[in-house]
């Protein structure tokens, strides 16, 4: 092969290694971009009447899986009121009143057992509690907050 071929071949395969490059590059930016899929939240009862941890921190909008976990020896539910509404407020309206006054609600979990919901953060941001919905319990204190952020 003359020099010249050899000078035209190397500066057309560094040009094609170039280009190859840059388009493994978007590959990447793209892969990043993805959802990540829902933000995972693990909440345990401790000490029957606490939970761990008691603060939560989730995006606008942002899909989030809580698995709530309950260790103690007597049921525990986990709901997360609307803003304005009080553990006291949930806790003395009817059933009905208190679907109105949910963002979620996972219904009692005997000790031992666990459960998980799937709910979309509200899309407001603020701070929303979250309490036991067992009677008695959040006015014991099993109270946590959850803040949404922009």
């Amino acid at each position: 092969m003359k020099p010249k071929q050899q000078f035209f071949l190397i500066v057309a395969l560094m040009i094609g290694a170039l280009l190859l490059a840059a388009c493994g590059g978007g590959g990447d930016s793209e892969s990043s971009a993805a959802p990540a899929g829902p933000q995972e939240f693990t909440v345990t009862v401790k000490d029957e009447f606490n939970f761990v941890p008691d603060t939560l921190t989730a995006k606008a909008g942002e899909e989030v899986t809580i698995t709530f976990e309950n260790t103690g020896s007597i049921p525990h539910s986990f709901a997360i009121l609307n803003p304005g509404v009080t553990a006291e407020d949930a806790v003395g309206a009817s059933e009905d009143e208190q679907h109105e006054m949910l963002v979620l609600e996972m219904h009692e979990v005997n000790g031992g057992e666990s459960g998980t919901e799937t709910f979309t953060a509200p899309s407001e941001p603020g701070e929303y509690t979250f309490i036991c919905a067992v009677p008695g319990h959040a006015l014991a204190g099993m109270t946590g907050t959850l803040t949404v952020t922009n």
